[in-house]
């Protein structure tokens, strides 16, 4: 299983996938790919203190699918927090950000435990004019695209709400065909 929670800053999409978590009750690790700057320290500490003490975690700022890959056991769970974040230290050390979208995508549907992934939806507001702005933007919607579509569940968080995008439930009974109360058996009397 595979969920995706998606949203701006400050959404409340990190909150709402802990909660996933918390309610599946399987032995988690929790995967920050943040590095931490100055500007991110505070935040980094607040996360910290919030997680639960059975939780592991592995600061991971690049090589997640190698991580995932090793972390990614039966009967368990792995949070990823923020896929948005680790795109961003792909660009900065310069690697083919194409390539590493799609071997975390080959990565993530290989693994056999239950996967929440968190990432800021950067699309939506101003963009800079300059090419690293518009490459990163570039690559994040790919990213979100590309994952979006081989996720169970995906969710668009805004002000603390998670709005259903993509829902496994509801997934599965779209494709059936609606009864119309009719008998399609022509031997039927």
């Amino acid at each position: 299983m595979i969920s995706l929670y998606i949203g701006g800053a400050r959404s409340g999409k990190s909150g709402l996938a802990e909660q996933e978590v918390m309610d599946i009750a399987l032995p988690t690790t929790y995967i920050a790919t943040a590095t931490a700057s100055e500007s991110m320290a505070e935040r980094i500490a607040l996360h910290r203190k919030q997680r639960p003490d059975d939780w592991t975690t592995a600061e991971v700022p690049l090589e997640l699918a190698a991580t995932l890959t090793e972390s990614g056991a039966d009967q368990s769970v792995i949070i990823v927090d923020c896929l948005t974040l680790w795109l961003t230290n792909q660009l900065m050390a310069k690697r083919s950000l194409e390539a590493e979208i799609e071997h975390l995508c080959q990565t993530m549907v290989s693994l056999r435990c239950h996967l929440v992934l968190v990432s800021t939806e950067v699309g939506q507001s101003l963009i800079p004019d300059d090419e690293m702005s518009q490459e990163f933007v570039t690559a994040s919607g790919l990213m979100h695209q590309k994952i979006a579509a081989i996720a169970d569940s995906v969710n668009f968080c805004l002000g603390g709400l998670a709005i259903p995008l993509k829902d496994p439930a509801k997934a599965s009974s779209q494709h059936r065909k609606p009864d119309s109360g009719k008998s399609t058996d022509k031997g039927a009397i």
